[in-house]
């Protein structure tokens, strides 16, 4: 159809050949058409498909490659790590030395191998997949900040490092406080070790005031030891350390569970003040940081941890700054925590200081015995490498004195030792009298005497009381204070000279005196009257003292409880500026040092001290390394000083508790006079032996009264040899033994008889109780008939003689009549008793009413009713071993005796030769 001209249709008009051809073509380009898209569809679909399997063949092919890719890598990552374990093992055990870096299932916590190894620098947190350990830094740096999404897991890590710790360092060497406000408990993991050695693992605070105590401490050390590395010239506590060697302060290692639960301002004060400068001084912060605990006002939690290193725990993952990420260890097994503490308090127990030996404490031998000038002093030990000096003056400023105390086995000995023996180094006896008295019945002294296998001894030593009793320390504080009085005297005579000091060296100026006690408050314990005078005369001392040149040492484990010194503490104290406190409680360290100055309780070893000069202020103390006395050193050294003194070493005053006085001593020292024999020596500082008046009078000899047979023949030994040493002619002894020869004195009285022989004596010996009898009725026919002249009855126990008071066989009287003619009538005729009954009734009865008219009664163990018969209703008399009371009827008051010992077989040659002199 077209158009007409004016845009009407028209029907085409076509030969309908024409059409048909037309349709063909068109059909014919259809067809074509519809080939050329099947082709393309069949061509597309070819291309397709081929596509998809080359697809196919490359995800196969990358698969595969994948495949022998991760084979290849995971094959060279096990080659290497299986390389590299061993290292890291290794690596970690160097820095993590001994228990630090071993699991806590492993076999070797239950060994003691491993304990002790070392301070570990490095900690194990944990170990990697693979079970390789992973440490981190911990002791040098200021600490860590622990935060856990459980805070059980944060506990736990802490708990586990402390006890590595612990058990890694060696004794003393590391302590770990814990603070632990909730009361967790975690800290009781090494409670076997806190109930043994508090020191190494105090028990856990729990309130502010108990962790501002321990904070307070730590104050003071890290004080200190800023101090001296400072004069030293190391930055760092590990430099200090590793140059002296000598160091006893330990690394110290504080925890704090659930902070800021319980921190108050105070608490937080201190804790930034430690922290900041905490890993260059050995100390070292472990702090739980709980997210949900509120801190109290104006405690800003993020002060403290901002010094900290951050250690976060994360589904029991540990990630520290610059470590991988490790698994968290398990909980240590009780058992094995238990077991491994009692290894460590082992360890503990045997463990020491590095010692510093005494000698490198005295001078060269060149300056010893120099002249005195203004003060007495003497090296005690070293404070790292300064010598720690104890300087007694009396002025500029004044120490004249020392207070040392300590616990048991802590050293208080090996002190005294140390400075006695120093100073008698440095000054000659000319120049220093000592006088040593130990009231704890010790031996440290007895070797500062002489003996019999040890003819010398310390020669500047007037007084040594090996064991002295309160009576003897007693007369001795009167003696020093007599002294003082007679050095006011020369100090008067010099034109009112105030100080000793002021007097120039010469034969006019009196010695200086080292009055030593040890133990002294055993002078003071007693509510009696001997501990008030005691205390009134060591104030004196110690007050008077420094301007005449006494200098005190007041030596004791403990003074609490000591009811004299509750009121006399600060008058005997107040003058006692210098103190020494060796290891010891809390308490005796204040007791000693001042109050709360507890320094002394810090200590770790036996023979470390604070040395504090200015009474005990915390601000003022020294710690020190006393000096080990040696014993064959002192030994040594006090043969050369006796050597160096020659006729001046004067052999000292000895006095024994308990112990009776040795009569070859005092013969060395005093000679015997005519008819004044020795009843023994006197409980005082004088070497003269207590001697009574025995002429040839009425009344004459001496009983000796109360149980003992050993000391009762001592007491007739000290009469006899006395009186055969001091006599014109050699008399005459007729000894009778009442005992029968009782085997426990055999010795003695053999020896006595040898020893009278030797000194040209006659001895007539009776000792068989049927001889008894007819010899005392011949020796009373003797005396009547003049002819008894020079003679001493010697009577052993006249209460073993049986019979004593019945007629004898062939005489119309008893054996006792005759005894009681003899000591009667007897001294008139130079016949005189020295005899021994046990009691004082048996001696009257065979003696009669008037005991022979004897004026001397000697008693020994003796009950004290027949005492006051005698001696006055007033009489006190305590029995004790080797003393005897005195009662000669001449003096006011009967005198305490220390009789002397029987003589030994092996003294009789000496006893000869210092007797015959």
């Amino acid at each position: 159809m077209t158009e007409k001209p004016d845009g009407g249709p028209v029907a085409s008009e076509l030969r309908p050949a024409s059409s048909e051809a037309l349709e063909g073509r068109i059909r014919g380009l259809q067809h074509a058409l519809g080939q050329l898209l099947d082709n393309a569809r069949r061509l597309t679909y070819g291309e397709h498909q081929r596509a998809v399997r080359l697809h196919r063949q490359l995800q196969e092919q990358t698969a595969t490659a994948r495949r022998e890719s991760r084979s290849l890598v995971d094959a060279k990552t096990a080659e290497a790590l299986s390389e590299a374990e061993p290292k890291a093992r290794l690596l970690a055990d160097r820095l993590a030395p001994g228990l630090a870096a071993v699991p806590p299932n492993d076999a070797r916590w239950r060994s003691r191998q491993l304990v002790g190894a070392g301070v570990p620098a490095y900690v194990r947190v944990g170990e990697l997949d693979a079970g390789t350990p992973v440490v981190a830094p911990l002791l040098r740096t200021n600490g860590w900040k622990v935060t856990g999404d459980r805070n059980e897991t944060a506990r736990r890590l802490l708990q586990s490092i402390a006890l590595r710790l612990v058990a890694a360092a060696e004794p003393f060497r590391l302590r770990v406080d814990a603070f632990d406000p909730k009361l967790t408990g975690m800290m009781g993991l090494l409670g076997h070790l806190t109930t043994k050695y508090p020191q190494l693992v105090p028990r856990a605070t729990h309130t502010a005031e108990q962790l501002h105590t321990v904070l307070s401490g730590l104050v003071d050390v890290s004080s200190l030891r800023a101090s001296r590395q400072a004069q030293l010239g190391h930055e760092r506590f590990e430099d200090l350390l590793k140059e002296t060697g000598q160091v006893t302060d330990p690394y110290r290692v504080v925890i704090l569970f659930d902070y800021p639960f319980g921190i108050d301002t105070l608490a937080q004060r201190d804790l930034l003040r430690l922290a900041a400068t905490a890993g260059r001084r050995g100390i070292c912060f472990l702090v739980h940081y709980d997210a949900s605990t509120a801190a109290e006002l104006d405690v800003d939690s993020k002060q403290l941890l901002e010094l900290l290193d951050p250690v976060a725990i994360v589904n029991d993952r540990v990630e520290v700054a610059q470590l991988p990420p490790a698994r968290l260890d398990p909980p240590f097994d009780a058992s094995v925590a238990a077991g491994i503490c009692d290894v460590i308090a082992e360890q503990a127990e045997i463990a020491v200081l590095p010692t510093i030996d005494f000698e490198r404490t005295l001078p060269d031998r060149l300056t010893w015995w120099r002249p005195v000038k203004d003060e007495i002093g003497t090296v005690i030990g070293y404070d790292d490498r300064t010598p720690a000096l104890v300087r007694l003056r009396s002025g500029n400023p004044a120490l004249p004195h020392v207070l040392v105390g300590g616990a048991v086995g802590q050293g208080k000995s090996n002190l005294l030792l140390v400075m006695i023996h120093g100073l008698a180094a440095r000054y000659s006896p000319a120049d220093l009298e000592m006088y040593l008295l130990d009231f704890k019945h010790g031996v440290e002294f007895s070797a500062l005497g002489p003996g019999p296998d040890r003819p010398h001894w310390l020669p500047q030593i007037r007084v040594l009381g090996v064991h002295s009793d309160r009576a003897f320390g007693l007369a001795v504080l009167r003696h020093l204070s007599d002294e003082l009085a007679r050095r006011s005297e020369v100090f008067k005579s010099h034109g009112n000279v105030a100080d000793i000091a002021e007097l120039a060296p010469g034969p006019d100026r009196p010695p200086r005196i080292l009055v030593v006690l040890d133990e002294f408050q055993v002078l003071l314990e007693d509510d009696d009257e001997l501990a008030d005078e005691a205390a009134k005369l060591l104030e004196r001392l110690v007050r008077l003292g420094r301007a005449y040149g006494v200098h005190v040492v007041l030596a004791t484990q403990t003074i609490e409880g000591v009811k004299r010194l509750s009121t006399r503490r600060d008058s005997i104290f107040g003058q006692v500026p210098y103190r020494i406190a060796l290891k010891t409680t809390p308490a005796d360290s204040q007791a000693i040092l001042r109050s709360g100055n507890t320094a002394a309780a810090e200590l770790q070893f036996r023979g470390e001290a604070v040395l504090n000069a200015n009474f005990g202020s915390p601000d003022d103390n020294q710690h020190v390394l006393v000096s080990f006395a040696d014993k064959r050193v002192l030994d040594s050294l006090r043969e050369e000083l006796w050597t160096r003194a020659g006729d001046a070493a004067h052999p000292p005053r000895v006095f024994h508790l308990a112990e009776p006085a040795r009569l070859t001593d005092t013969a060395t020292a005093v000679q015997p006079e005519l008819g004044r024999p020795w009843t023994g020596l006197p409980i005082a500082v004088t070497e003269e032996p207590v001697a009574v008046e025995v002429r040839p009078e009425p009344g004459a000899g001496v009983l000796v009264l109360g149980d003992g047979p050993a000391d009762a023949l001592g007491v007739l030994t000290g009469l006899a040899v006395s009186t055969a040493a001091g006599a014109v002619e050699p008399p005459r002894f007729v000894f009778v033994d009442g005992t029968n020869s009782a085997p426990a004195v055999a010795e003695g009285k053999d020896t006595l008889v040898r020893v009278l022989r030797e000194l040209g004596c006659e001895v007539e010996t009776v000792d068989k109780h049927d001889d008894i009898a007819p010899r005392l009725f011949a020796l009373r026919d003797t005396m009547r008939n003049g002819q008894a002249g020079g003679t001493y009855l010697l009577g052993f126990g006249f209460h073993g003689v049986p019979r004593m008071q019945v007629h004898a066989e062939g005489y119309f009287e008893s054996p006792a009549n005759a005894l009681q003619e003899i000591v009667r009538d007897g001294p008139a005729q130079g016949l005189i008793t020295y005899g021994w009954w046990n009691r004082l009734h048996v001696c009257t009865e065979q003696l009669g009413y008037g005991r022979g008219n004897v004026a001397t009664h000697m008693f020994l163990r003796h009950p004290q009713d027949g005492v006051r018969a005698v001696a006055g209703p007033l009489v006190r008399w305590a029995s004790e071993p080797h003393r005897a009371l005195l009662w000669d009827g001449l003096h006011p008051e009967a005198q305490v005796v220390v009789p002397f010992a029987a003589l030994r077989a092996d003294e009789v040659e000496r006893a000869v030769e210092l007797l015959r002199r």
